[in-house]
């Protein structure tokens, strides 16, 4: 049975010894990676190049030439009407280089923002505020696992020692989630 490869560059790699040319291919590839990108939003709707040209108002040429450039040459109206096209939004942000620790709390205060929103709508209607409530419930299972999925990788604890963080998942009598937390 022949080998097969997870990547071009996997592939790259096994068949040639010549490192400028596998460094060349990289870059290439990298170049290409958001009008990859862009290609696979719009396959994953179902929209063909002609489909999108037709929402673009433009030939489907166009839609070829941006789904194979460069990021060098993808100009941010370009992404504005391409994702406008598919009925997504485009989110362009300017940061400091983070930490993963200062990700995960900036992404945890966008995640209070929201919250925040939604505890707003509760107050509008009993339906609404049923479905709002449901939701932090099932919010708070889903990130308390997400972290303790997360806290299983840490190196092995010593034999006999409590895990770092073990989380109980509801039960019909218990309507809060208990968390161990030891040291």
């Amino acid at each position: 049975m022949a080998k097969q490869y997870n990547s071009v560059s996997e592939l790259v790699e096994h068949l040639t010894d010549d490192k400028a040319f596998r460094a060349d291919l990289q870059k290439e590839i990298a170049a290409k990676s958001l009008a990859k990108t862009l290609f696979v939003m719009r396959c994953s709707k179902g929209i063909t190049q002609a489909q999108m040209a037709e929402r673009l108002g433009c030939g489907q040429a166009r839609i070829s030439k941006l789904e194979n450039s460069t990021l060098d040459s993808i100009k941010v109206a370009d992404l504005v009407s391409y994702a406008k096209a598919l009925d997504l939004q485009l989110s362009i942000g300017f940061h400091k280089n983070f930490t993963a620790a200062e990700w995960v709390k900036f992404y945890a205060f966008q995640i209070k923002r929201h919250l925040d929103y939604l505890a707003e709508l509760a107050h509008k209607d009993d339906q609404i505020n049923k479905g709002v409530t449901a939701f932090f419930r099932e919010a708070i299972v889903n990130i308390l696992n997400l972290i303790q999925s997360s806290a299983q990788l840490l190196p092995a604890r010593k034999p006999g020692k409590p895990p770092v963080l073990e989380i109980s998942p509801p039960t019909d009598e218990v309507e809060h989630e208990e968390v161990l937390v030891a040291g």
